[in-house]
């Protein structure tokens, strides 16, 4: 469980520098975290040993753990009220020294799933449940399974799974991972040196067409991912990510250990959606840490290497942080900001919005990496006290702004599409670059791609800005007997969002445009007479102007969660 309390404190004890060798992909075995708190056991400090023997009792001292979960949540938007009950039980099991197994189960009595009007802006659910037709009248009864299966030690391993999945050195808001997206089944090979590490990870994933909508999610996409670590100082890191998104077929090439996917899939003439990225991980004095990664979905890198203007499809993140070295009531300070630029993570490999979308880099509709859209920014404090042995309290405040890319789409061939026939043009990772048949079919156009020799990072007319401001507050207390625990949480954010319908669709067709897509520019006649260019500019302009008067406006909302969690 990538929520857990370990790896929170496994987050504080990386910052001051006792742990310097952690594997870059996540979750980890029992053979892992065993050697993780052994470490701390011998070179901590006096609470940091008691945090780590108390994680040691939970995970290796009892297979089993029972217990059960309530909690409440409120959205002023919408004025949205959760509540669930989920009684649950999990399993930490060596079956031999080699071969361990973890899993949890349970089973979750709520009233309404998880919703965009009861979470904040740009934030997922982190719950790993699927919609069903388990009701009873208005509540509904509903499982969710998580399992995995390790095969080696603690330097070499082979997992296989169904859990959520994540790639540092930014774990909680990754650009290249996220623990955000929904759970995956998951097959992950490792090698962990002192000096130098190799994962690679297969991930199955859920496609949708390009609507997002739920009846369309399938089977037969995946994403195999490789890197390699490598640290060749104590306070110095730096990793290489090769990946491939692709779907329709399995593809056996994509299984080869430290091969360039990008090559290999030149093999079948480049079918399918290939990224790079890498990051950096500096620590100059204990307890300073400086991160950085960026990746590479589509460059245009003839115009960059002759200094010209070019397309940039990229994401990115930096951060400065301090953790405490020893244990104290201040934990850390962290300041880091994201981007991701038009485009990043928009693929299509056909031109049926109706179709499963299999490039894109999504998963059960969401994004994969970064929980931004394309065209985003955004810069992010936090900070932990532990004024008690076992009481967290987090404050952070995260400003986000995000512009849809379509609105300044000025290309006639790229505005004729969009107004006859359906696309999806709301700015997010589904919203791609490519419109028109790809051959050629009409005199008059061609496929088109916007932007294909510019980035307009953020300079559209309309923009959506928004703040949160979070406070958390966390009691963890062990329960010795048993290895258990008592949870207690509770939270608010207040978001103020200033233009919250940019992320609306902004053309559609209609009946002033219909048979548009058929015809040849110079062929169009609008209901007033106007013909051909003429006309539709005058349809995007009164869309486009539509559009706006519904995105401008503001909202100012509340969310409070509460939850108590035993487990024994």
């Amino acid at each position: 469980d990538l929520f857990d309390p370990f790896y929170e404190d496994l987050a504080i004890w990386e910052g001051c520098g006792l742990i310097n060798d952690a594997p870059s992909i996540r979750p980890y075995p029992l053979q892992e975290i065993e050697r993780l708190l052994q470490i701390v056991i011998e070179k901590g400090d006096a609470d940091q040993r008691r945090k780590a023997s108390e994680y040691q009792a939970r995970f290796f001292h009892r297979a089993f753990h029972f217990g059960g979960r309530v909690e409440f949540n409120f959205a002023s938007r919408g004025s949205q009220k959760q509540f669930v009950i989920s009684p649950f039980a999990k399993l930490n099991y060596s079956i031999m020294k080699l071969l361990t197994i973890s899993a949890y189960v349970s089973f979750n009595g709520l009233n309404k799933l998880d919703n965009k009007n009861l979470l904040p802006a740009y934030s997922y659910s982190q719950k790993d449940i699927a919609d069903d037709a388990g009701n009873i009248g208005k509540l509904k009864l509903l499982p969710a399974f998580n399992t995995s299966a390790t095969f080696g030690t603690a330097e070499y391993y082979f997992t296989a799974g169904l859990g959520r999945t994540s790639y540092g050195p930014f774990h909680d808001s990754g650009i290249f991972i996220s623990r955000d997206a929904f759970h995956a089944g998951q097959f992950i090979f490792t090698v962990n040196k002192k000096k130098w590490a190799y994962n690679q990870v297969l991930l199955l994933l859920s496609a949708t067409n390009d609507y997002k909508e739920t009846e369309s999610i399938g089977p037969n996409k995946f994403l195999s991912s490789h890197s390699l670590d490598i640290r060749p100082l104590p306070w110095l890191s730096f990793s290489i990510i090769d990946s491939m998104i692709y779907g329709g077929r399995f593809e056996p090439m994509y299984l080869i250990p430290f091969s360039a996917f990008f090559l290999g899939q030149s093999v079948y003439d480049f079918p399918d959606n290939s990224l790079i990225g890498v990051s950096a991980t500096v620590k100059p004095i204990k307890g300073l840490r400086l991160d950085a990664a960026f990746y590479a979905d589509d460059l245009g890198f003839n115009e960059i290497v002759r200094f010209k203007d070019a397309k940039c499809r990229m994401s990115g993140e930096t951060g400065l942080s301090y953790t405490m070295p020893y244990s104290h009531w201040f934990s850390f300070v962290d300041l880091n900001y994201t981007f991701v630029l038009p485009y990043t993570y928009t693929h299509h490999d056909h031109h049926d919005s109706t179709a499963r979308n299999y490039q894109n880099y999504t998963h059960r509709g969401r994004n994969l990496g970064s929980n931004l859209d394309p065209n985003s920014d955004r810069i992010q404090l936090r900070l932990k006290f532990r004024p008690l042995y076992g009481l967290d309290i987090n404050f952070s405040n995260t400003f986000i702004r995000h512009a849809n890319i379509t609105e300044s789409i000025t290309d006639i061939i790229l505005l004729k599409d969009y107004l006859s026939k359906q696309y999806t043009t709301d700015g997010s990772s589904f919203n791609y670059s490519a419109v028109t048949e790809p051959d050629g079919k009409y005199a008059s156009q061609s496929k088109k791609r916007a932007f294909l020799y510019s980035t307009p990072f953020m300079k559209q007319r309309t923009i959506q800005y928004v703040n949160q401001l979070a406070l958390d507050v966390s009691c963890h207390l062990p329960i010795v007997k048993s290895g258990g625990y008592m949870l207690f949480k509770i939270g608010y954010v207040f978001e103020a969002n200033i233009n919250p319908g940019v992320g609306k669709n902004m053309y559609s067709p209609n009946d002033r445009t219909k048979g548009w897509y058929e015809k040849d520019i110079k062929d169009i006649v609008d209901g007033d007479g106007n013909v051909g260019e003429v006309a539709i500019r005058k349809e995007a302009a009164r869309q486009l102007a539509d559009w706006r008067a519904k995105a401008i406006g503001k909202q100012f909302n509340h969310y409070i969660r509460l939850s108590a969690e035993f487990a024994y």
